[in-house]
Order: C-alpha cells, then sequence, then structure tokens
C-alpha cells in the first residue's frame, strides 16, 4: 500500500478479536406479571448490555411436559349434537386424556346435559376410533360440525393468535381430535349386521344396554399434545417456516397459495418428555439452533419471547415455570500478548 507521493510503503493495521461467551439464564417467572399475565409472552431486560454480537443460540431449556392438549384458549373443548329434537352443547374439561378416559368425559358431560344415561361413548382399542350411540330407538342422534359457532370466555388472555383456530382444517376443534371431518354432520344409523371387531360388538350388545343407533368417527382419534414448541426471539429470528393450512390455486402460473414466512423463529424444541415427567434438553443433546450476524450487533439490551405451536397457536402453560439458557458470543478487540503460566502439580486441570 503506497500513499500519493510517497515510495514507502504503509503496514496495514490488522484488527485481531476474541470471540468472548456470555451466558443469560431466562426463567418465566422473571418477567414483569403486571404486564405479561401469560409465559408465552415477555420481554425482559437484559442485567447489562451485550455489545458486538456475533451470534446467538438456545443452548439449553426446561419445560413443563404436561402441557393440556385440550384447553378455551385452543377452542377445543366443547361439541355440538342433537338429541331428541334438542340442540345441545357441552364442553369437557381442560386437560391431556387417554382415550378412554375422554371416551368417558364424552359420555358423562353428554348424559348430564340430557339427565339420563341413554348416550354412550366408546372407544375402540383395535380401530383407534370413537363410537357414539343411544340405546333409545325412538330418538334423533346426531352430531353436528357443520356452521356450529362455539363461544369460548376467553377474552381475559392474552392469546390473540387462537382466534382463528375454527379457519384451520386440523385442530379446528374436539371433532378434529375425535377423528370427524369439519362442516360435516352425523346422523346415528340403526345397528345392523355391521362387521365391527369383539371390543365394539360387546359395546353395543351388552346386557342391559343395548346400542340401537351409533355414530362412527371417519378417522383413528389424534389426542396427543403438539410435539415441538417454536420459540420466537423478536429482531432475531433466523428461522424461515411454512404456512400451514394454505390452499394452492388452480392457476397453474400462480403460486400464491403455498408460501412461508421468513424469520418466523429463532428455535425449535422437540417435546420428547413423558407427559409426567419435565423436559430438559440442551444443544448437546436435540437443540440445532445457531444464528450468525454480519455484520455483528452493536447492542441487545432487551429481548422479547413468544412460544407457540406450527399453526399460530401460543402455547398455554397453565401458569407452570420454565427456565431457557441463551448463549451470546461476541466480538472483543484483542491485543495481542504473551502469556507465561505456571500450573503447580497440585492443580487437576
Amino acid at each position: 500500500m503506497y500513499t500519493l507521493g510517497n515510495n514507502k510503503p504503509l503496514i496495514g493495521k490488522e484488527q485481531n478479536y476474541v470471540l468472548d461467551r456470555k451466558l443469560l439464564t431466562v426463567h418465566s417467572e422473571d418477567r414483569d406479571i403486571t404486564k405479561w399475565v401469560n409465559s408465552n409472552q415477555f420481554e425482559i431486560t437484559l442485567p447489562e448490555s451485550i455489545l458486538n454480537v456475533q451470534s446467538l443460540r438456545l443452548v439449553e431449556v426446561e419445560m413443563p411436559a404436561n402441557l393440556y392438549t385440550f384447553s378455551d384458549n385452543y377452542k377445543n373443548t366443547q361439541l355440538s349434537y342433537k338429541y331428541d329434537d334438542v340442540d345441545r352443547v357441552i364442553t369437557i374439561g381442560e386437560g391431556t386424556y387417554t382415550p378412554d378416559e375422554l371416551a368417558a368425559e364424552i359420555e358423562f358431560k353428554m348424559n348430564e346435559t340430557e339427565e339420563n344415561t341413554e348416550l354412550k361413548v366408546h372407544y375402540d382399542k383395535i380401530s383407534q376410533k370413537f363410537f357414539f350411540g343411544t340405546t333409545k330407538d325412538d330418538k334423533e342422534f346426531q352430531i353436528m360440525f357443520k356452521n356450529i359457532t362455539y363461544n369460548y370466555d376467553i377474552s381475559c388472555n392474552n392469546i390473540s393468535s387462537n382466534d382463528n383456530v375454527e379457519s384451520h382444517y386440523t385442530n379446528w376443534g374436539l371433532g378434529s381430535y375425535l377423528g370427524f371431518n369439519k362442516n360435516k354432520d352425523y346422523s346415528g344409523v340403526a345397528v345392523g349386521d355391521e362387521e365391527f371387531n369383539k371390543l365394539v360388538n360387546d359395546w353395543i350388545n351388552t346386557a342391559g344396554n343395548v346400542i340401537t343407533h351409533y355414530i362412527e368417527a371417519d378417522f383413528k382419534q389424534n389426542i396427543m399434545c403438539e410435539k415441538c414448541i417454536y420459540m420466537e426471539v423478536e429482531k432475531y429470528n433466523s428461522m424461515d417456516e411454512l404456512y400451514p393450512y394454505t390452499e394452492s390455486s388452480k392457476d397453474m402460473y400462480n403460486h400464491s397459495g403455498i408460501s412461508g414466512k421468513v424469520n418466523s423463529a429463532f428455535a425449535k424444541i422437540p417435546m420428547n418428555a413423558n407427559y409426567d415427567k419435565c423436559l430438559f434438553t440442551s444443544r448437546n443433546d436435540l437443540l440445532q439452533n445457531i444464528t450468525h450476524y454480519e455484520p455483528p450487533i452493536e447492542r441487545i439490551s432487551k429481548l422479547k419471547f413468544a412460544f407457540r405451536f406450527h399453526d399460530g397457536r401460543y402455547v398455554d402453560f397453565q401458569n407452570n415455570n420454565f427456565n431457557f439458557t441463551l448463549e451470546f458470543n461476541s466480538l472483543k478487540n484483542e491485543i495481542g500478548k504473551n502469556y507465561n503460566v505456571r500450573i503447580p502439580h497440585t492443580y487437576l486441570l
């Protein structure tokens, strides 16, 4: 490198940096509870600003695995049916059920509404389907999903993204989990010579409890909770994601129906723990996320988080606490120094 009018070269200045690692542990109870009632969204202020951030990653997370599958916030606890020419709606209790427990809960709620024991619900372990039946031959029996609007009182919850659940074509309500089609009404059919398996036949023909009309779900049940959670960090997301529930256009030149969102999430957290366990995972286990920034971020002093499912529903943690650890890698100017360090023999490093 030469300067004008000077035939002596100048030595270029080299900039040496050292990568400095900083860990930040965050607990859901650290949030301002007066501003962020639910822990699925909250913002924090860092104890000190972190400068010149070159990369950011989620290194470990601990969450409760006993998340609810059925919650008023998810709009999947209500079921509409007609019996004896009367329209009814039941609401099951929030929580997570086994198939047999869910069948018992729905049957209890239906008969509690009707003040009788004529309606029966059965889960068939062979086909993994739900069956609904009645023991009365002279009463109309229907389960309805077509043009049904449910009333969920969730105005006190900041889970606004859950408002459009009814427009989804999966997980659109309780019927979806039970194996029924959306926008379809089902009428009870008379029990004939249909070939069921032994379990269903035993349920239909039990002495003193003979089913006269039944409704069979179209598909097997899907009452397991979600298998992953998406973590968002506002302004620092790097994961791309396809939009669920899109429909392709019939126009071969118009592909706007299939699309996605760039930088929609920061990390994907697998929910692989048993219901009665606590989920713990780390970058040494299943977390594979790291985000690099070029140029480095000058300063990070606040972070805003959100936790949701792929379809946009915010996670209902039911006030259970969780925590996670973030790793910040910052670039710091390094002045070269040579250190001669003597380690005593008694030190085991």
